[in-house]
């Protein structure tokens, strides 16, 4: 692969535009939805058993929770997370088989949205996951883990084309920390301008029961690709987008996954602003860091481990929650 653009469609779509990213876990940002589940298409109760698919059922067992997110083992001192979820040193990370490891030092990448953590001890070699390597491609297919908020049964209707109205998507449900998990294909490759390459991949109702998209508390959650007949490290949960909207001007603001945002309201630069109706839905876009395009870094962490160089940064929060919003030139 010669650079992020690759043979995908440009990340600065039209119906990308309107997109405002709020990074999935940060509740210090007015931007930022605070919020059981990777949202999918089929179910609220959401996939919460581990996959049938043998290679994902082991990647269901590797995958830790830390904090209220998860984390994945890459080597036998450290595993990867999201960077805006703050600085979690001293909180442990636990797998489904009750096994647990404090966190000593936290490094955080200076070019993307990517934090590695070590730990006291050392991770057995079953608990450790391969990094993706290979190159992207359209609709390549993904396994997504997280533990972000459900979505309730409860429909959001707004405007159809060329008249009438339709269903649009379903309101988030609450939190409980269980973990989940859903599938997707991969639709382009994003600049987030700090948070580094984006994978973008779009909810669509037609995508089967298992199509996911994110939502608060998926944050630092694994994405999983195949290379070689084997499922790999390929990202971890970022953004998603849009998540606010109302079906009137003057209604409540709901927190929604949506698969069509047009014929709903968007608040743009401020005022509550109906996004145009069309034949073709419009729905929203999930982000996930890419750990292929930050490798260089990922490997002088993990391989080169110095304790004095050690980059801890504080603060939960990181700034410019728009990062993903593109524009046409």
């Amino acid at each position: 692969m010669s650079g992020p653009a690759s043979t995908f469609r440009a990340a600065t779509s039209a119906r990308r535009r309107l997109i405002v990213a709020a990074a999935l876990g940060l509740t210090c940002a007015a931007a930022a939805t605070p919020a059981v589940a990777v949202i999918i298409v089929g179910s609220a109760a959401g996939n919460t058993a581990a996959p049938t698919d043998p290679g994902l059922a082991t990647r269901w067992s590797q995958v830790g929770s830390f904090s209220d997110f998860l984390g994945t083992p890459i080597a036998s001192q450290f595993f990867l997370t999201a960077k805006h979820l703050g600085n979690l040193t001293g909180q442990a990370i636990t797998f489904p088989d009750a096994t647990s490891y404090t966190t000593t030092a936290a490094f955080f990448d200076p070019a993307s949205d990517l934090a590695i953590y070590q730990i006291s001890g050392t991770f057995p070699n079953d608990k450790l996951v391969p990094l993706y390597a290979g190159s992207f491609g359209a609709n390549q297919a993904m396994t997504i883990f997280g533990r972000g908020r459900s979505r309730t049964d409860t429909v959001v209707t707004g405007q159809r084309f060329p008249n009438g109205t339709e269903a649009k998507g379903w309101t988030w449900g609450g939190f409980t920390g269980d973990r989940s998990w859903g599938t997707n294909t991969l639709d382009s490759l994003a600049n987030g301008g700090a948070a580094g390459t984006q994978l973008a991949w779009d909810f669509d109702v037609g995508g089967g029961a298992n199509e996911g998209v994110l939502a608060t508390n998926d944050s630092g959650g694994p994405v999983f690709l195949q290379e070689g007949g084997v499922w790999k490290l390929g990202g971890i949960n970022y953004a998603v987008g849009p998540v606010l909207v109302r079906e009137t001007q003057s209604g409540p603001t709901l927190e929604a996954a949506v698969y069509d945002y047009g014929g709903l309201y968007l608040d743009v630069g401020g005022t509550w602003t109906l996004q145009s109706a069309a034949v073709g839905d419009k729905p929203a876009v999930s982000y996930s860091s890419s750990v292929p395009a930050n490798a260089p870094w990922v490997q002088s962490v993990i391989t080169v481990p110095e304790p004095g160089a050690l980059a801890l940064v504080g603060g939960a929060c990181l700034g410019g929650l728009a990062l993903l919003r593109r524009r046409t030139a």
